[in-house]
């Protein structure tokens, strides 16, 4: 969900394609350096996608706030350009970095998203891998154009209080809260391909011999690497990472059944064969945390990099820069308006 929202922030500031082609009418024309427009066609389109990210009709306003959106996202890639601003690759793959980890939290995955998987949830927001980057690239171009031009707002802003801290956790505390985790290893034999019963009960038996091996002296971490269909844990231990009680995804994927034997499990305890839906797991737990109530300066597990303290601080500041950035985007835009010729063509909008 929150890797939703982040790709339509994103297209929030998407850019208008140049017009060109002279038999779509313009919605809007802008000229500040060069003369550009936003065709009814690409308006039209651009509204469809936010109706389909809001499940409903956008109100008047909103279309004409997104399409005021639009044209001061091309002014300031026109000032952008005159500036002579440029997006290098690396600021682009640092950003994905960022949307990768971000989205890696937001689906409690314990780790970032793989390039495979940041893609699959951008074409499920409804655009394609290709327009995400692009986008990206223009917005990039917008922030680095208003910092460099708005560089004294951005002095301004105060680090948060410790009496701004406070106040924010004690005004939140219930969401400070560390879930029941368990972490494991295991052994998985995956049955997702298997159509019949058959291969099925084949893939049961071949589990069953491998908990043999086990109770008969075999070292787990060699099993592992012999026979674990789990590809991205086989050379680090059958690592599964950890997993969270109020995991509803992954409770959904793996089944009850699986998830309450799992957290019953006790530390260094090795299973027998374990059934999920998605296959036949042999677990060893390598740690449980339990459900806590985190205070100001408990540190958050699992990690335990930074306590409750350092992060609301950090959130505070983020949320600060955030306010400033909007602030300064409006002031840049606004001067911009003011060199700049701009006709809405309403007759040509289906408001």
């Amino acid at each position: 969900m929150k890797i939703k929202l982040v790709i339509l922030s994103i297209l929030l500031v998407s850019s208008g394609v140049v017009f060109s082609q002279t038999i779509d009418k313009p919605a809007a024309t802008v000229r500040l350096y060069k003369f550009e427009a936003i065709s009814a066609k690409q308006f039209a389109g651009k509204v469809k996608t936010f109706e389909q990210q809001a499940k409903r009709p956008l109100t008047k306003a909103e279309k004409k706030k997104l399409l005021d959106t639009m044209i001061g996202e091309m002014l300031i890639n026109q000032a952008a350009e005159k500036e002579h601003i440029n997006v290098t690759e690396a600021e682009i793959k640092a950003r994905l970095d960022i949307a990768k980890k971000t989205g890696g939290v937001g689906l409690r995955l314990n780790r970032p998203l793989t390039d495979e998987e940041l893609k699959s949830l951008v074409r499920q927001s409804g655009i394609s891998w290709e327009l995400y980057q692009k986008e990206i690239r223009k917005v990039i171009l917008e922030q680095k154009y208003i910092m460099m031009k708005k560089k004294n707002m951005f002095s301004q802003i105060k680090e948060p209080s410790g009496q701004e801290i406070e106040d924010f956790y004690n005004e939140n505390k219930t969401l400070f809260v560390s879930p029941e985790m368990v972490r494991f290893q295991h052994i998985f034999i995956d049955t997702r391909s298997l159509r019949t019963q058959a291969e099925r009960d084949k893939a049961r038996i071949r589990a069953d011999e491998i908990s043999k091996e086990l109770v008969n002296g075999a070292s787990f971490d060699d099993l592992v690497i012999k026979y674990s269909d789990d590809k991205a844990s086989r050379y680090k231990g059958g690592d599964f990472g950890y997993l969270r009680r109020d995991d509803a995804a992954r409770r959904q994927l793996l089944g009850r059944n699986f998830f309450d034997k799992v957290f019953k499990m006790k530390i260094g305890e090795v299973s027998g064969v374990l059934k999920s839906n998605i296959g036949y797991h042999i677990v060893r737990i390598i740690k449980k945390i339990p459900f806590k109530l985190l205070s100001l300066d408990d540190k958050i597990p699992p990690q335990n990099r930074v306590t409750v303290r350092q992060q609301i601080k950090a959130t505070l500041y983020q949320n600060k820069q955030s306010e400033m950035f909007r602030k300064a985007m409006y002031a840049v835009i606004t001067e911009l308006k003011k060199k700049a010729d701009i006709k809405i063509f309403d007759k040509n909008i289906a408001w």
